[in-house]
């Protein structure tokens, strides 16, 4: 072969080399560019690359081609950004300490210190007695209390108490709750706080169905404790009077029941296994009833009244949780008379009208802690 043709050949082969590394890199840096406008975009790789490594906006993974690819390739001034990925973020940031700040502002002498639920050694010698009876004391209540404490528990589950920051859910009965989807919102929480009756089975789409705790009294306790709760739910006695101890009790140590003195007549059999049940400490009635509703402890008996388990649900999570979200509270307004109150039945505001609570006043207090930003709001009030 004569020498100027191959002296051409290798010319050509040459030019043709740096022509095929010129395209690469500029593929390459178009990639980079591509990934960098992604991160800003907030563009999340696919769940399906196991090594995230060698994924490519828009394409699959590609194996260890790919990687060649990169390494070969890539100038080494671009290298760090090739490996560079966004860290999603985590929407629910848990700002610690903040609760306890805000609380301060708005319950008096806010403190920390006092249990959640009752347990049997705070029973024995007790040198100071609560001052009040039930829903703010347990005074006169004594005898029976201690029998039920003997058979229940009071500890909080170690996968909580563990937890350095708590993120919780109290999620009402309100009607708002009706169609949001906001159930997939509330299972991410730590706690999720259940009322009464509400049920979970048939409406999770809307309201979830993690419920890490359930507060009720007896007359709201038509819920098979089992089925519309998980295996773990601590199911929380808050106890108005002294008859809601002694049912409680029947019903835990299969005693006769007890049928009078409740104002509506409570479960005669109730599935309920004793390792989960808690019994409210009376302390949080009582910040909820003096601190935020203003109310007096001792009042005429024609003229009591008592926060609502709502509000005193929220009050607990003050105590309790690093941060607080709410959603399916407040009520229809008071002159649409048809509108009705919970997600789950037809009930409406006029059945309101004969209870011993003060939804008016207990809206302003909500709405206070609203403005100060000690509860968020994930429906609308």
């Amino acid at each position: 072969m004569p020498m100027e043709t191959r002296k051409a050949e290798s010319v050509g082969s040459m030019s043709r080399a740096r022509e095929t590394s010129s395209d690469a890199r500029l593929q390459a840096q178009q990639i980079n560019t591509q990934s960098r406008a992604d991160l800003k975009s907030g563009w999340q790789y696919p769940r399906r690359c196991v090594n995230p490594t060698v994924a490519v906006p828009g394409g699959e993974c590609r194996g260890a081609g790919i990687i060649f690819f990169f390494f070969f390739f890539f100038p080494l001034n671009l290298f760090p950004y090739s490996f560079y990925f966004p860290v999603q973020e985590n929407k629910t940031m848990c700002p610690l300490g903040e609760v306890e700040k805000k609380a301060a502002q708005l319950i008096g002498n806010y403190t920390r210190d006092h249990p959640l639920f009752l347990q049997l050694k705070d029973y024995f010698w007790v040198k100071t007695p609560s001052p009040y009876e039930l829903p703010y004391g347990t005074k006169g209540s004594e005898d029976v209390l201690l029998r039920l404490l003997s058979i229940t528990h009071y500890s909080l589950p170690e996968s909580i108490q563990s937890l350095k920051c708590r993120r919780c859910a109290v999620v009402g009965n309100g009607h708002r709750l009706r169609n949001s989807s906001m159930g997939e919102t509330i299972n991410t929480y730590d706690v999720v706080i259940r009322l009464n009756n509400a049920p979970v089975h048939g409406y999770e789409q809307d309201v979830g169905s993690k419920t890490t705790m359930r507060l009720f009294y007896p007359e709201s306790a038509h819920f098979n404790p089992r089925t519309e709760n998980n295996p773990d739910t601590l199911l929380v006695l808050v106890p108005f009077k002294p008859m809601d101890f002694q049912w409680m009790e029947a019903i835990l140590n299969d005693k006769k029941r007890v049928r009078k003195g409740f104002w509506r007549q409570p479960p005669l059999i109730w599935d309920a296994n004793p390792e989960r049940v808690r019994i409210l400490n009376p302390y949080y009635m009582e910040v909820t009833a003096a601190k935020l509703l203003n109310l007096p402890m001792k009042q005429p008996r024609k003229v009591k009244q008592k926060p609502t388990t709502g509000l005193l649900a929220i009050t607990l999570a003050l105590h309790f949780c690093d941060l607080v979200h709410i959603a399916g509270f407040g009520y229809p307004d008071s002159a649409n008379k048809k509108q009705t109150i919970h997600y789950y039945e037809q009930i409406t505001l006029k059945s309101m009208a004969a209870s011993e609570h003060n939804v008016s006043h207990e809206a302003v207090a909500i709405k206070r802690m609203l403005e100060l930003g000690l509860v968020k709001n994930l429906t609308y009030f």
